[in-house]
Parts: C-alpha cells; sequence; structure tokens
C-alpha cells in the first residue's frame, strides 16, 4: 500500500468514526421568551446508544446567560447519561434581561425546557422522553432555574443538583418539591448573602425530612470547582433510587407502554406519565462534615442534624473526597 493510499484510507476511517461519534447529537434553536426578555434560547442534546427505550432527559443549565450547549459534548455528562439511560440537553439563555428569567414569575422557562425536551423526542424519533421524568444540574443563576423548574412541574423531578446556587433550592417549597433528591454544593467563599440564602432554604427543606444532601465547601467560592464529582455521582444515585421498584413491590418500574400498531404493524412505543419512587431519607447513608466521616445510616454515630443524607456509599465517598480537597 502506498503512502497516498494509506492517508486515503486513514481519512475514511476517521471521517467514518467522525460520522458515528456525531450520530447521537441534535442542535436546535428554541423561540424567544419575552415575557422574561431573553432573545436567544437554544439547546443542544446528545443521546447514548441504547437497545431498549431512553429512562429520561439530563437538563443541564449554566450561569447566568451562559452558553450551556457544549456540556452537552462533555465526557463526563454523557457517562452519567449512558448510566441511566438519560439523553442529555445543554441550554443556552442568553442575549436580555440577565435576572428575570431565573425568578420565571410566569413559568415561561420551566415551559420552553418542556417543549425543548419534546423537541429532542421528535428529531431522535425517541417519543418515550415526550413524558419521561428530568433530572438537572445548574450552576449560580442555572441552579435558580433549575429550582424554579421544580416549582411548576415537581412531579416530572427524578433529582436535581446545584453547583454554587444563590438559594439552595430556592424560597418556595412545596410539599412535592420537597419529596425531590437534591445535592447542593455551596463554597463558604462565595457571597456572604448567597451562602445565607441558600443555606436558610436548605435548612427548611431539611426540617421537613426532605431527601437533600449539601456539602458546605470552606475553600471554594461561586465557581463550580471540584463540586461536578459529586453532583454527577449523586444524580446517577438518586436517579436510579427514582426509578426502582417501591420497596415491597416486585413489579419493575415501567417508565413505557407498548403499544401495537393497528392491523398487525410493528410496536411502536408511547410515552406514559411515570409515579416516581419516592426517596426515603430514613435509608441511605450519612455523611458529618466536621468528623469529616460517613456511614450507612443505621450505623451512623451523632444527632441527625449534625449529619447529611446521602443515597448511597458510592455518593458518601464522593461527597466525603470532595469536602476533603
Amino acid at each position: 500500500m502506498n503512502i497516498q493510499h494509506r492517508l486515503l484510507t486513514i481519512a475514511a476511517s476517521f471521517l467514518s468514526y467522525s460520522a458515528v461519534a456525531d450520530s447521537g447529537f441534535h442542535e436546535w434553536q428554541g423561540e424567544a421568551l419575552p415575557g422574561v426578555q431573553l432573545q436567544t434560547v437554544a439547546y443542544k442534546a446528545w443521546l447514548p446508544e441504547r437497545t431498549t427505550p431512553l429512562r429520561g432527559t439530563l437538563v443541564l443549565i449554566p450561569g447566568r446567560h451562559g452558553d450551556g450547549r457544549g456540556l452537552a459534548s462533555d465526557a463526563g455528562w454523557q457517562e452519567v447519561g449512558s448510566a441511566v439511560g438519560f439523553a442529555v440537553i445543554g441550554c443556552q439563555f442568553t442575549n436580555g434581561e440577565p435576572y428575570l428569567y431565573q425568578g420565571d414569575p410566569q413559568g415561561e422557562v420551566a415551559r420552553a425546557i418542556n417543549s425543548a425536551v419534546s423537541k429532542l423526542a421528535v428529531l431522535s424519533k425517541h417519543p418515550e422522553l415526550e413524558k419521561a421524568p428530568l433530572a438537572f444540574w445548574g450552576t449560580s443563576a442555572g441552579s435558580n432555574v433549575a429550582g424554579r423548574y421544580s416549582d411548576f412541574f415537581p412531579e416530572r423531578v427524578a433529582a436535581f443538583a446545584s453547583s454554587k446556587g444563590t438559594s439552595g433550592p430556592g424560597p418556595q417549597l412545596s410539599r412535592a418539591k420537597e419529596g425531590i433528591p437534591m445535592f447542593f454544593a455551596v463554597g463558604l467563599k462565595d457571597k456572604p448573602e448567597w451562602v445565607a440564602g441558600s443555606r436558610t432554604n436548605i435548612e427548611t427543606g431539611l426540617k421537613k425530612n426532605a431527601p437533600w444532601a449539601v456539602a458546605y465547601h470552606k475553600n471554594e467560592g461561586h465557581e463550580v470547582g471540584k463540586s461536578l464529582g459529586v453532583a454527577q455521582t449523586f444524580l446517577k444515585a438518586a436517579i436510579e433510587l427514582r426509578l426502582s421498584p417501591a420497596k415491597g413491590s416486585t413489579a419493575p418500574v415501567s417508565v413505557f407502554k407498548t403499544a401495537p400498531r393497528p392491523m398487525g404493524g410493528s410496536a411502536s412505543t408511547t410515552a406514559t406519565a411515570l409515579r416516581l419512587t419516592k426517596a426515603d431519607p430514613r435509608t441511605g447513608w450519612s455523611g458529618n462534615a466536621e468528623g469529616q466521616t460517613i456511614a450507612p445510616l443505621e450505623s451512623f454515630k451523632g444527632s441527625k442534624a449534625s449529619g447529611t443524607w446521602l443515597p448511597d456509599e458510592t455518593t458518601a465517598k464522593a461527597w466525603l473526597e470532595y469536602l476533603r480537597n
């Protein structure tokens, strides 16, 4: 084989690989959101290769007026999506009023997110995503958007992880929202008013026995820092927890139903609403930040108030590693 032929072969292989690597991506522009004065709304999605239906969508929202579409290409987030069978959407909310969309007073941003998932269901030919659960990660303003979504559509949210949000879960706490497993990474070097606001809202939920985990990092501020590892680990565990059969049930959780086409046609997957399994904060693991210890809840020593709930051992170890770093 001569050099020219070899180069052509390598180039052809590279192009073939690129086509396969890019086949799971979809990118599109959403409509402007005049109610919250946002001009640019756009999304990029990635879907894992599966022979079974996808189980939901992971929505990633960056900080104020950030373009988070590149997050869909991030290997770490793709690993989370592959592990739990979720599509991944990176969001862009830019070009407009910088604060109104975070509060989303009428749920305009929340409905836009639902529309984006519906659009992805069509683009990807995965109709099961239409009514499947969502999970969220957000930082700063993105955390506020995700928290607000959880006010409007709490029954659809499987889990939520926040890296350096400014108000924790947000000040509105409904009973349904308090049942969502949430993780909050708070940097104690962040703005004091943001730390105080987050702490107040988080502790309000914890007093009501919400399945929430918190990590107050003494050496981090408002940057994402090293919180992604524990946030991603938490999401994987919490999503599996919500999609597992309820305790005492032997039936698997069914996210979708399959309906045969008329006249003996091939079966089609159609979306059906899912009742997520309730997360029980009385089971799992607990971590003590001051003593930097972790243990199963049944063997945890110390007052309940001194520990934070963690869904499993893997998350507990990631939580402890994050705090020690």
